[in-house]
Order: C-alpha cells, then sequence, then structure tokens
C-alpha cells in the first residue's frame, strides 16, 4: 500500500516557466516529506520544453528542467489535489471554475504564502494533516477578499533572459517559504 501524501498542482499558462519551476523547485525542497508535486497549464499546448531563457534561469539556481514538457490542466484531475496554485487569476479561475476544483485549496502562489501563519502548537504530527490544517486556515484567513495584482507573477515568456532570472528567483523565494511554512519542523 502507498503512503498517504499531501499533492499539490502548479497551473500556469503554457507549462513552459512558472508551473514547473514551481514544481521542480517545491520537489527539491520538500525531499523527504510525504509531498507529491506535479504542474500543468491551462493552454492545451503539445508537449514543449521550457525556453532556453527559463533552463538557464533555473541551472542558476540548481535546478534541472531539461526533461520538463508541458501539459495541459485537462491531462490531470485538478480536484484530486490537496492544493492547487496558480500565478494569475485566470488560472486559479480555470481550476475552479472549468474544473471544479474547492476554492477553499486554489490560491495565488504569494497570495497562499502570505496567508500562512506560523502553526500554533496543536498542530505538531501528522504532517500531511497539518498542511491541509494550514491551508483551511490561510483559507479562512483570505475570505472572500479577491487577490490584488501584486499577488501575480507575470509569464516570462518572450521576455528577456533578465526577466526569466528575476522571475525564477520570486518563485524560489516564494516556494521556500511555502514549503517552510507548510511542513513546519518539529521543536
Amino acid at each position: 500500500m502507498e503512503a498517504a501524501r499531501f499533492s499539490i498542482l502548479f497551473v500556469c499558462t503554457g507549462n513552459q516557466c512558472r508551473s514547473p519551476l514551481a514544481a521542480i523547485i517545491t520537489r527539491s525542497l520538500s525531499t523527504g516529506l510525504p509531498v507529491e508535486v506535479s504542474s500543468a497549464g491551462t493552454m492545451a499546448l503539445p508537449p514543449t520544453p521550457s525556453p532556453p531563457e527559463t533552463l538557464l534561469a533555473a541551472s542558476s539556481l540548481g535546478y534541472e528542467l531539461g526533461d520538463h514538457r508541458s501539459r495541459p490542466i485537462t491531462e490531470v484531475e485538478p480536484t484530486s489535489f490537496d492544493l492547487v496554485i496558480g500565478f494569475e487569476l485566470q488560472h486559479v479561475a480555470t481550476a475552479v471554475v472549468d474544473h471544479e476544483t474547492d476554492r477553499t485549496k486554489t490560491f495565488l502562489l504569494r497570495q497562499l504564502v502570505n496567508s500562512l501563519r506560523q502553526p500554533a502548537d496543536e498542530h505538531r504530527g501528522d504532517q500531511i494533516a497539518v498542511a491541509r490544517a494550514l491551508v483551511a486556515e490561510a483559507s479562512e484567513r483570505r475570505g472572500t477578499t479577491p487577490p490584488g495584482l501584486a499577488d501575480m507573477i507575470a509569464d516570462p515568456i518572450g521576455r528577456s533572459a533578465r526577466t526569466h532570472m528575476e522571475t525564477t528567483r520570486i518563485i524560489d523565494g516564494l516556494c521556500r517559504a511555502l514549503v517552510t511554512r507548510l511542513f513546519p519542523k518539529d521543536d
């Protein structure tokens, strides 16, 4: 029998830059944790590699995306994930409206990181239960307030190598905060 896992789906537009970056970073940071990480795009593209600028930016931070190929969200079942994370409002809307994903477990990356709080003492023990409780609390804290423009991370596709690097650094920092806050170490 396979052990239980906390599953995260990152969703961007073409599944070439932001979501594969977030997935590989989160997967790397959660090694040894009961976490499964995937990514997909809202556009139905054929399997396409990440652009050279994204590959270079990822590599400069120690992440390897060379084997990644894009896939559309229609090839995954977003409702089966514990957490669905997008980068623009359209990504979240696609997951919630088009794929009927529970709004309480669907966020923009920056919005989620800003909504996660240090867990209380009752959030110790089972890492999966703790992560699920923290996501539920973040959803309550968020309420019905829609995310703002500052919560979004723009698509770097077609832009300069510098923009790809800046985007990669932003996603790296947010994913580091995400893993640290969702899976606190017992002291």
